[in-house]
């Protein structure tokens, strides 16, 4: 059963939802990357320049976004780190930080969070991405989905970079 909050968030996530299902992707090279993390997704430093190296993009285009649980011991990587506690009891985000994260603009997502709960997938659907990929899921929320074994950063920049020269969006 749901509280109050997760009730409000389940709302935001159907509107969201309903809003990416009806914008268009332009097509444009890739130049600015947000990723959503969470201690479970196996995303370290060394991992984190595998995938700047695959999309041949420096650490300054990266903006990284890591959600964890309030118990979780996390060697945290550079970026934004929250927890439940930065949704009030309307479900609404109260932290600046984290809503100038969300007001930005980026050309590519790339979420390693395989969206575990609830609050991982209103953030996920709230970061502002042309063009978004992410684990298989049933909600079909990505506009790629690599049905892969989750944790295997690696194998996740290689198809994404294989897929994203195939679609025009990085240099071969």
């Amino acid at each position: 059963m749901f509280s109050f909050k997760e009730n409000s968030i389940e709302r935001k996530i159907t509107l969201l939802i309903n809003v990416l299902s009806e914008r268009s992707m332009p097509l444009k090279p890739i130049r600015k990357v947000a990723i959503l993390n969470n201690p479970k997704s196996k995303l370290n430093f060394e991992n984190l320049k595998y995938v700047q190296r695959a999309l041949n993009l420096s650490s300054s285009q990266f903006d990284i976004f890591t959600f964890k649980e309030k118990n979780d011991h996390y060697n945290e990587l550079r970026g934004i780190v929250a927890d439940k506690s930065v949704f009030s009891t309307f479900g609404n985000i109260k932290t600046p930080e984290i809503l100038e994260f969300l007001d930005r603009r980026y050309d590519l997502l790339l979420d390693f969070t395989a969206m575990t709960n609830l609050y991982e997938k209103y953030l996920s659907l709230s970061i502002k991405a042309s063009f978004r990929i992410g684990y298989f899921n049933e909600d079909e929320l990505y506009d790629f989905m690599l049905n892969i074994p989750k944790g295997n950063i690696k194998l996740f920049a290689d198809e994404s970079v294989k897929y994203l020269r195939i679609i025009g969006l990085l240099k071969p």
